[in-house]
């Protein structure tokens, strides 16, 4: 699996997640949960899933810029490409905006140790 597939995958998983969890609270008059713990609820209220939908699609979008900012076609395998760059230009940044995008997913067994920064 390429980095790419594996980060579309994973966009794709989290707007699953957060699409059914906003129809769980579609229509209802009150929150579906509740807390005690302001900083819990400050929590709840900050990844509610209208905003992870919205931070799924600015991802797609960063996605897109790193494909075309390693100079790659985007339909190929950029497994080949990563961490073969010179340390400045634009591909280098390509590589490693992936890479970076990847790290919060490290704990998926799908992540591949290669792609750490």
């Amino acid at each position: 699996m390429s980095i790419t597939e594996f980060l579309e995958a994973r966009l794709d998983e989290d707007e699953k997640v957060a699409s059914a969890a906003d129809l769980i609270s579609t229509g209802l008059d009150s929150p579906p949960f509740s807390t005690r713990y302001d900083e819990l609820a400050d929590h709840i209220v900050r990844w509610r899933p209208a905003r992870i939908l919205a931070e799924v699609n600015a991802r797609r979008l960063m996605l897109d810029l790193a494909y075309e900012a390693t100079g790659l076609d985007m339909d190929r395998d950029l497994d080949r490409a990563l961490g073969s760059r010179e340390r400045s230009g634009v591909a280098y940044v390509g590589d490693r905006m992936l890479r970076s995008m990847a790290m919060p997913y490290a704990g998926h067994p799908d992540y591949d140790d290669a792609w750490r920064l």
